[in-house]
């Protein structure tokens, strides 16, 4: 059970580090939305590496 409830909030988390990322790019500046997409995007590339990679 903890396992899921971790994993939800690993989802959750990086849902909202992606909309911060589009408030950035979308009301602040474009550069750094650019810069939050590609960082969240890297966030995704290890949550999946960690979650599936491993074995």
């Amino acid at each position: 059970m903890r396992k899921i409830l971790a994993h939800a909030a690993a989802i959750i988390g990086l849902y909202l580090a992606f909309s911060f990322a589009l408030f950035l790019g979308l009301q602040v500046n474009p550069m750094y939305g650019n810069i939050g997409v590609v960082a969240v995007g890297g966030l995704i590339v290890l949550y999946v590496y960690v979650v599936f990679g491993r074995k």
